[in-house]
């Protein structure tokens, strides 16, 4: 495993941390995060997520800007995106990632049509075009969709999830750990602690799912990368 596929654990992490699976309050969420690695602090994230009803459909938009520098002897990383998309009714329907990684720029839009999802992208002046079919996967990595996972029975669930940051379809295994917290700014949160696992990548996440969101609050990535991320701030804005 190369250094940067290392760190695909961590870049499209950090663009589904809070996903809205309604929208019954409208108003806006906005977390800010820190990336750190071998006790290092190498950069940030910043996201946000508005609540809305457009035509009757619970809908949310959110960005996501992450900024990373990381540079270990021979080894270096830079990463510079920012993320957005659109979900309705827990669907993602829309999605764009642009910027530079290790000096490459990236382009890429995704939309659904309802019969496959399209991705348009542009790497460095090559272009291409990718359509997942609706019936080859469960849902995406951006719907989080371990929030809506039965784990009673204390078994691991595996999905056909859609990473649209690879886009491709990848059959990922959850497992609940247990339950847990996270304090930002003196306030603690109860969460939910589960890991993950695919081929490309292998995390533990903490997050709360209520009636109107999904926010993260932590995610380590397990892998050789020894990555992490925590929230330090988090708002509601109407």
């Amino acid at each position: 495993m190369n250094f940067r596929q290392q760190w695909l654990l961590l870049t499209f992490m950090v663009c589904c941390m809070p996903v809205a699976l309604s929208a019954s309050t409208p108003g806006m969420t906005v977390a800010h995060y820190d990336v750190t690695t071998r006790g290092f602090r190498i950069g940030t994230a910043h996201t946000s997520q508005r609540f809305s009803v457009i035509g009757g459909e619970p809908t949310v938009h959110f960005e996501t800007k992450t900024d990373v520098k990381a540079s270990f002897l021979w080894l270096g990383y830079r990463l510079a995106v920012v993320e957005t998309g659109v979900l309705k009714n827990g669907v993602l329907v829309g999605y764009s990632r642009q910027g530079e990684e290790n000096g490459r720029k990236l382009a890429v839009k995704g939309r659904f049509d309802g019969a496959v999802f399209r991705f348009d992208s542009v790497e460095n002046g090559v272009a291409k075009t990718i359509h997942i079919p609706r019936s080859e996967y469960d849902g995406t990595t951006v719907e989080c969709p371990e929030a809506r996972l039965d784990f009673r029975k204390n078994e691991a669930v595996t999905l056909r999830i859609l990473d649209v940051e690879l886009q491709t379809v990848v059959r990922r295994e959850y497992r609940l750990v247990g339950e847990g917290s996270h304090t930002i700014e003196r306030t603690t949160y109860p969460c939910r602690i589960i890991e993950y696992r695919d081929p490309n990548k292998h995390a533990r996440r903490w997050f709360r799912h209520d009636e109107t969101s999904v926010v993260m609050f932590r995610q380590d990535g397990r892998g050789s990368s020894g990555y992490s991320v925590k929230a330090v701030k988090l708002a509601r804005e109407e």
